[in-house]
């Protein structure tokens, strides 16, 4: 049920944000008052030096127990205080406004704003209080990383001193890692073990669009976020001014993806879109709100709860995001213990395999065959380097499989 919830709940808020984050193009809302206000909030974005967002669950633990129960679905206590405790803070800042930061070149996937060196990122999952259980941070072209094994076994109800012996196996700097002490490394060599997508990520040329389909793209979503959204606005709440943006779910799923189905021939990933809206996608309006102060967007909360058939009034579940702007820089930690690449390769390699049940330094896997070393670097998720390296490690061919397309 969490892990379900977690994925809804991210699906829900990035459809949202973008969704809404859209308005800032289209010029026929503008008539509209409540829909101006959105359109002029999101268009602060990417003015700044710096950004950052917070995603949460804005509810109690007895909250998300009485939604379990209304859907059906129990949720053991620890379960919904972990729910409610646990956030993931993003944050990136730069010496020059952000949206004049440029994708790096030669990147297949994309690129996060990190990509340009002159971009310090920060990436952090708090538990109870607002501790770190995990960071990661990348600042002039160094990442650094660690974690707190024992306060994440203490979130979800687990024994602290059992899983603290986890960390015992490996070489020191990262058992230590894993105990809350910062550790250091080249961020290309972090590239080249497939820790952020890889090598063979890297090499692969970039998709381009062609102006024509851009182009119509564009008037496309115009033509949706005119006709499929509406706004209200509900006044101030706690200073700020509400505006609620609803939608009917499954035609916007269905339009959204007919409009970007033609894009499918230049970017392969694409074609891995359902044609139409899934059967989960209700068949129903649904709305969420945005929350502006002095004209900036500072919150948006969706109500999960408006996805769950089951869950009645009185048992909302609102995911919740909040915006800063103009925060303070992103900073490399004092301190950190320097990783080499074999470090890297083999924590890596351990992972993957404690994650896919594959046995790790249990046994050894199946050798992959050529055929199937040529299959799993096809989409350019993984290059052959990586795939071998998973394969040392007791990684077989289906457990590096669905690797490579969760990274796709």
């Amino acid at each position: 049920m969490i892990r379900r919830s977690a994925r809804t709940a991210l699906a829900a808020a990035a459809c949202g944000a973008v969704l809404a984050g859209g308005l800032a193009a289209c010029g026929t809302v503008q008539q509209l008052n409540a829909a101006d206000k959105v359109s002029k909030a999101f268009e602060t974005f990417g003015s700044g030096k710096s950004f950052s967002a917070k995603l949460s669950v804005d509810a109690t633990p007895a909250q998300i127990q009485a939604f379990g129960t209304a859907t059906g679905e129990e949720i053991d206590k620890d379960s919904a205080a972990a729910l409610s405790a646990v956030s993931l803070s993003i944050a990136f800042s730069a010496d020059k406004p952000l949206k004049d930061i440029q994708p790096a070149k030669g990147s297949g996937n994309g690129a996060a704003p990190a990509a340009d060196p002159s971009v310090s990122a920060s990436y952090t999952l708090s538990g109870k209080g607002g501790a770190p259980l995990l960071e990661l941070r990348q600042v002039g072209g160094k990442a650094y990383a660690r974690g707190d094994l024992a306060g994440f076994a203490q979130l979800v109800g687990e024994n602290a001193a059992e899983v603290e012996g986890l960390a015992e196996g490996l070489p020191t700097a990262l058992g230590n890692a894993l105990k809350g002490q910062w550790v250091g490394f080249d961020a290309k060599a972090l590239e080249s073990t497939g820790g952020t997508g890889g090598a063979g990520a890297a090499a692969t040329p970039a998709p381009t669009l062609d102006p024509k389909a851009a182009e119509n793209l564009n008037a496309s979503l115009k033509d949706i976020l005119t006709h499929d959204l509406s706004f209200e606005d509900k006044g101030k709440q706690d200073g700020k001014d509400r505006i609620t943006v609803t939608a009917p779910a499954r035609k916007l799923t269905d339009d959204l993806l007919k409009a970007v189905e033609p894009l499918a021939k230049d970017i392969p990933n694409l074609a891995k879109l359902p044609r139409t809206a899934p059967a989960g996608v209700p068949d129903r309006p649904l709305a969420l709100d945005l929350y502006l102060d002095g004209g900036a967007l500072s919150a948006v909360t969706f109500d999960l709860a408006q996805l769950a058939e089951k869950a009645g009034p009185g048992t909302p579940l609102p995911l919740r995001i909040a915006f800063g702007h103009d925060t303070p820089a992103v900073q490399a930690p004092a301190g950190a213990t320097e990783l080499t690449t074999a470090d890297i390769s083999g924590l890596f390699g351990e992972l993957a395999a404690a994650a896919d049940g594959a046995g790790g330094t249990d046994g050894p896997a199946t050798p992959l065959t050529d055929a199937q070393i040529k299959e799993l670097t096809r989409d350019g998720a993984m290059n052959e380097e990586q795939v071998r390296l998973y394969n040392s490690r007791g990684l077989g061919y289906q457990d590096i499989k669905d690797l490579a397309d969760l990274k796709a």
